[in-house]
């Protein structure tokens, strides 16, 4: 029994550092895009639909890399130790925390997608589609978020 647990612990920590390494790694290429992006409106070179598009990608990646980091901590919480010190937001108690932290990133950084195809929207794709897709799947994230609590309420 004592064989399994250190085995659970010991893919929690693999896991949680290669999310931590990961998010460390998104976090870079954000700023580097941001360094890229900061000479481009410097220099006078980025016209405002490229200035706009690239600022919501590179909301997006910071997105991306905090929700990284979140899913590296709810994994350590999860399968090694809670940790101390850290603000309650952030403190994953049983699996289902975790998903709704990591679906509620995951619906603003859809949003945010959408919004930065739709300022750059140049008339011939087809946006309506690929709206209605990233709203049913924000409806559909929403929905069993929804249900979740209502089932913790009841609980």
């Amino acid at each position: 029994m004592k064989l399994l647990e250190y085995l659970f612990r010991g893919t929690g920590i693999v896991a949680s550092i290669g999310l931590f390494f990961l998010g460390i790694a998104v976090g870079a290429y954000a700023l580097i895009s941001s360094v890229e992006l900061i000479q481009d409106i410097v220099f006078l070179s980025a016209t405002k639909e490229k200035l706009i598009y690239q600022t919501m990608e590179i909301m997006d990646l910071i997105l991306l890399g905090f929700s990284i980091f979140i899913a590296s901590i709810g994994i350590y919480e999860l399968f090694v130790q809670p940790l101390k010190n850290f603000p309650a937001w952030i403190q994953v108690l049983d699996l289902d925390t975790l998903k709704g932290m990591l679906i509620k990133v995951v619906i603003v950084v859809m949003g945010i997608s959408f919004m930065g195809k739709v300022v750059t929207w140049d008339g011939e794709q087809d946006l309506m589609s690929f709206g209605i897709a990233v709203a049913a799947v924000i409806f559909a994230l929403s929905y069993f978020l929804n249900v979740k609590i209502k089932v913790q309420k009841k609980e």
